[in-house]
């Protein structure tokens, strides 16, 4: 029999060894003092009481549970593989005669003294959070929270890790390569395996999510208890093949049974807990995969179009009943016999009716044909009657999605939080009309043209049982009886949701439209920190939406907006055909549960942090006027903000806002559509719904790199927008070249019929055209009867052709001129495309006193937040841009191989010239330029508009040679080299041949191309640039000499604000770049010249004059340097004496 007093005289003894090691006494002592800090410093009222995780209260020990567990996995490596060293004398007669126990429970008892060690100091960070948690107002406490993640997090890793440290030390008996085979697995787990194969292989929880929501719980309990039953399995196997090869005199036959036994017991269930947790991650990709090829049978299919749905549904144990009737017009123009509709995989359809006759159906995965009986004629309707019934596939909202919890996290602070598309429970409810809940006339994604959409504007009435206790929500008026939810909607949508669970509901009207708040009793902490309001509120809800009409230049659509409260693991995917997010549906907004992962929703720590703001500034401002402000930087900052501009974990990405309320005013309001160019609605969408990004302002303004403009544009070089999406490119990538297209597009109507006119004729047909499908044919229509102006002829080259413009700019002057007795100002330059295909630009102007913008600009909010728990971010910018054009002075279109002198008159003195190419060749697209330095004095000429040229100016000197770094003759020398393990594990190193952001204070140590407006080029304004060093790397200019003389040789140096200077120690400023050297070979031989980049010019800089022979000129440039970085650019030779 096993001897507990053995095992317990082990584990005491192992603990009491374990306790006076120093690595142990190291790790806890730290553990507790950084995990105590960081709790009051994060979640204390001294603290900086971060919302994001104060909102959620099981956050609070995941959070410590998540941290501590990292460090643990990989302190218990040490501890784990040193016991076969420290036990050498196990075996000696004096302990076997003195102490005779089992391998069994030896080491039982050992691993049962590890663990209760390494509990121990668990339950005392928790008891630690704890405090801090009954401490903090603003928090709840979560009690079950703390004893789940223990089971959850903590003892699963000890118990693998302690198995695995065991197995390899009795095989391989060698605690160095033991050791280093355990630490390579650690790390392999945290910086390659943690996001593979829906994080199958993360053992430690470093990247698995398994956050708890407070309204629904675990986001997906079945699959976090099998990955963590598997490893506490695989554990406990590997302790008991230990017992069974550890190598020691023979042992209890009994205890050799028992251990053989267990370990193919554990063994069975490492084996059923990896198969059922890969069988639903590869489920889920065949599925995808099935849905996508579906879809691609059947996206050339005639749809009908649907003009009213009646719903009723029934929702109880997880399972969905409902009836489906659709009325349904068809609108394609020749007779259909049968019609395709899409439902979720998940639901069987158990009947069919057409005009209440049975009909017969055949199912094709999610598609079901519907046979009509007989032809439906043309601009006829029938009704059409679905019951199904079942439980919807999550998998199929976004069949072209793949996770990757690395490439886009959702996290709160470093903890990860599962993405969730519906969810099903036993108490709540969330269906979106991307789950296709309810039969649909069309597909959700059509692979051949991913850009490409089906909408319909439908009259949705939804009938929900009441068989529990759980309250419905959805679009409509809401009424109710014993028995039922109805659910009534007044004007037309694009699709319903319905929602259940536990709510309260709160309502106020202001200027007609209801503005409702769906939430969870004891989640409206916003009534104290905002207690102040409560007689504003509607005058601010007033102010906030005339802003956002006036944006948009519409009005909202709609009689109310609902506000509903949903688990915070609720997050969309970015759609391919539309820009719209399933958080903001028509007239209903769906928000993570007490706003959590919203940066400005912590009204209380943002009144706090404003107050000690003013008190150090020893400014007065009433509580008021605080609950204000809080209020309308949360609202702009959340429905009206463009994006965020994220840094995490030393990463930095883009994240556009997920409740942005902009698809109200367009795309929940028009659709335009087109067999020819099925993505038109989607490049109106993009264009009217436009968001200013950090990318055009911020970032670039600081960086520099490519804007995703410059991107788009690079991707559409050899392709036409057809053939792009006809490759199925990234949603990322869609995004980017329909926006671009649809810039291009709008520019090209107002350059037609003017600016203004355009804008507001369009603004009204939009109003007039609302809730209705518009076809291209009948817009080109309306459009040429208003302006004489046949769009349709320039949408086949837009949508087919190939090819771009590229634009040059030369001779930029300004004038003062004086008109009546006004004194104004004349901007005039030259504009040339070169190219074979036509194009437009935009010009805007800065204008104003020195150190004060004027005109164009960044324009929008900004909001900057860094929290205590060293996340941060960073809002910025303007929706709804696309219909302003109030930073666009004038738009030009050249036609091919055609150039301009054109002239623009200014009420005030212009600081600096903008110019956006939109669709073109030039790289960036956004190019500045200074105008303070041209003032050509005064003149009489005050007309302005353009004067087509006889020829295109030349952009060289006839006695000029130059070589930019595009050019043949430049060349980068640099050592590349790759470790093996690297490349084993696909991780690729760059090597500076694509363009990205120049990081001026942590260059990179190899030469990298960045693009910026300063540099020099024809077309692509780029340089590279490096760390600065001793001379190691070097690049160099090569020409060849057509004939004998004296040369002047130049450098370009390109100079913007952001490289001048930087912090150095005690605050003192140096300069990022210094001197810059460089080795001109010459007749003579070679000479170095060291230029100072602080007194160089901004442009041609002279490096000196050499005699020159017919044959290879060569200047070369390395990275010696005193400063931080080293930039390269473009080397210039001049003929001397030569008559121009």
């Amino acid at each position: 029999m096993i001897s507990i007093h053995n095992i317990r005289t082990v584990a005491h003894y192992e603990a009491k060894t374990l306790r006076r090691s120093w690595l142990f006494r190291l790790f806890s002592f730290g553990a507790l003092f950084i995990l105590s800090i960081m709790n009051i410093g994060i979640f204390s009222p001294v603290g900086d009481e971060d919302w994001s995780f104060l909102a959620i209260p099981s956050s609070l020990p995941l959070f410590n549970l998540y941290i501590i567990n990292i460090a643990q996995a990989l302190i218990v490596i040490f501890l784990a593989s040193d016991f076969l060293k420290r036990d050498k004398k196990l075996d000696t007669n004096e302990v076997l005669y003195t102490r005779p126990m089992s391998n069994m429970e030896y080491i039982f008892g050992k691993s049962l003294g590890i663990l209760r060690l390494f509990l121990g100091v668990n339950i005392l960070i928790l008891i630690i959070c704890l405090i801090i948690n009954i401490i903090s107002k603003q928090a709840s406490i979560d009690a079950a929270a703390y004893i789940e993640y223990i089971f959850i997090i903590t003892i699963p890793t000890l118990i693998f890790s302690l198995g695995f440290a065991y197995i390899l030390m009795s095989i391989i008996r060698n605690q160095a390569i033991t050791f280093l085979l355990l630490l390579g697995l650690a790390a392999l787990d945290m910086f390659y395996l943690y996001n593979r194969m829906n994080s199958f292989f993360d053992y430690m929880l470093f990247g698995f999510p398994v956050f708890k929501s407070n309204i629904t719980g675990f986001s997906n309990l079945d699959l976090i208890l099998a990955q963590r039953i598997m490893y506490t399995a695989l554990g406990l196997v590997f302790i008991f093949a230990t017992i069974l090869i550890f190598k020691r005199l023979p042992q209890s036959r009994t205890h050799r049974i028992i251990s053989s036994v267990s370990l193919i017991i554990f063994l069975a269930i490492t084996a059923f807990t990896a198969y059922y947790f890969l069988d639903d991650y590869y489920r889920t990709q065949n599925l995808k995969t099935s849905i996508t090829e579906t879809n691609r049978k059947y996206e050339s299919s005639d749809f009908l179009k649907v003009t009213e749905a009646d719903i009723e549904i029934d929702y109880s144990k997880r399972s969905i009943t409902a009836l489906a009737t659709l009325n349904c017009v068809n609108n394609t123009g020749r007779p259909l016999s049968e019609s395709p509709f899409s439902l979720n995989p998940g639901l069987a359809v158990r009947k069919i009716d057409v005009n209440g006759s049975p009909a017969s159906f055949t199912g094709d995965g999610h598609i079901i044909i519907v046979d009509l009986g007989k032809a439906l004629e043309p601009d006829s309707s029938l009704s059409i009657s679905f019951t199904y019934e079942g439980l919807v596939e999550e998998a199929y909202c976004y069949p072209w999605h793949t996770e990757d919890i690395k490439k886009d996290p959702f996290t709160i602070g470093p903890v990860r939080v599962e993405k969730r598309q519906a969810i099903q429970k036993d108490n709540f409810l969330l269906l979106t009309p991307e789950t296709h809940w309810y039969p649909v006339a069309g597909l959700n994604f059509y692979p051949g043209n991913p850009a490409r959409i089906l909408i319909d504007f439908t009259y949705y009435t939804l009938k929900v049982a009441r068989n529990n206790k759980l309250v419905a929500v959805s679009q409509g008026v809401r009424s109710s009886d014993n028995d039922y939810w109805y659910f009534k909607n007044e004007v037309p949508l694009t699709g319903i949701s319905l929602i259940e669970g536990n709510y309260i509901s709160d309502t106020i009207t202001v200027d007609s439209t209801g503005f409702i708040a769906h939430y969870y009793r004891g989640h409206d902490y916003f009534r104290k920190d905002l207690n102040e309001l409560s007689d504003t509120l509607g005058n601010l809800i007033s102010g906030i939406m005339t802003e956002l009409e006036t944006n948009f230049s519409t009005e909202y659509p709609f009689n109310s907006l609902s506000l509903v409260e949903v688990p915070v693991y609720f997050h969309s995917i970015e759609r391919k055909n539309t820009q719209t997010r399933a958080e903001v549906q028509p007239s209903l907004i769906l928000l993570p549960e007490k706003l959590a992962t919203i940066n400005d929703a912590g009204f209380h720590g943002t009144i706090k942090r404003q107050k000690r703001r003013m008190e150090r500034n020893n400014e007065v401002i009433t509580d008021r006027e605080l609950q204000v402000r809080a209020f309308n930087n949360f609202v702009r900052n959340t429905f009206i903000t463009s994006s965020g501009f994220r840094f995490n974990r030393g990463n930095t990405s883009m994240t556009p806002g997920r409740y942005l309320l902009g698809p109200s005013f367009y795309f929940y309001k028009n659709n335009f559509y087109s067999d020819e160019y099925p993505v038109i609605n989607a490049v109106f969408e993009t264009h009217l719904q436009k968001v200013e990004t950090p990318q055009r302002g911020f970032q670039r303004m600081l960086l520099g790199g490519l804007s995703e403009n410059d991107r788009a544009n690079t991707i559409l070089k050899d392709h036409s927008l057809k053939e792009i999406l006809a490759l199925n490119p990234s949603t990322d990538t869609t995004r980017l070249i329909l926006t671009l297209k649809g810039d291009y597009l709008f520019n090209l109507l107002r350059a037609e019929a003017g600016m203004e006119e355009f804008n507001n004729w369009f603004s009204s047909y939009l109003e007039k055209k609302k809730f209705r499908n518009v076809s291209i044919d009948e817009f080109n229509s309306d459009l040429g009867e208003r302006f004489g102006f046949d769009l349709k002829s320039y949408l086949d080259q837009w949508y087919n052709g190939k090819g771009q413009p590229g634009f040059l700019f030369t001779d930029i002057i300004v004038n003062e001129i004086v008109v009546g007795n006004r004194t104004r100002y004349k901007v005039s330059f030259t504009a040339s495309n070169p190219e074979k295909t036509p194009g437009i630009f935009n010009v805007g102007f800065r204008t104003g006193r020195p150190g004060q913008g004027g005109g164009r600009g960044m324009g929008g909010n900004v909001s900057i937040t860094i929290s205590a728990s060293g996340r941060g971010s960073m809002s910025i910018g303007m929706e709804g841009r696309g219909m302003q054009t109030n930073d666009v002075e004038k738009i030009v279109k050249l036609e091919a191989n055609q150039a301009k002198r054109i002239s623009v008159i200014l009420d005030a003195q212009p600081r600096g010239m903008f110019v956006n190419t939109l669709f073109s060749i030039n790289n960036p697209g956004e190019l500045q330029f200074p105008l303070m330095d041209l003032m050509q004095g005064k003149t009489d000429d005050n007309t302005e508009g353009e004067i087509i040229l006889d020829k295109i100016p030349l952009m060289e000197e006839e006695n000029e040679i130059i070589v930019d770094n595009e050019d043949p003759g430049f060349r980068i020398y640099q050592e590349t080299s790759s470790g093996k393990l690297k490349e084993w594990l696909n991780i690729r190193r760059d090597n500076g041949n694509d363009y990205r952001e120049m990081f001026i204070w942590w260059a990179p140590e190899y030469w990298q191309k960045t693009v910026e407006s300063i540099y020099y080029g024809k077309y692509v304004k780029s340089a590279v640039y490096t760390r600065a060093g001793s001379g190691e790397r070097y690049i160099s200019w090569t020409a060849s000499i057509p004939e004998p003389g004296y040369y002047d040789v130049y450098t370009f140096i390109g100079k913007r604000g952001g490289q001048r200077m930087m912090m150095g120690r005690g605050g003192e400023g140096r300069n990022v770049m210094q001197d810059l050297h460089f080795s001109v070979e010459h007749d003579d031989g070679s000479e170095e010249m060291t230029v100072n980049w602080e007194n160089a010019e901004n442009g041609w800089n002279h490096l000196g004059s050499y005699y020159l022979s017919p044959d290879t000129a060569r200047v070369i440039m390395t990275n010696q340097s005193e400063g931080r970085t080293v930039t390269g650019d473009a080397v210039k030779w001049v003929r001397q004496n030569t008559l121009k």
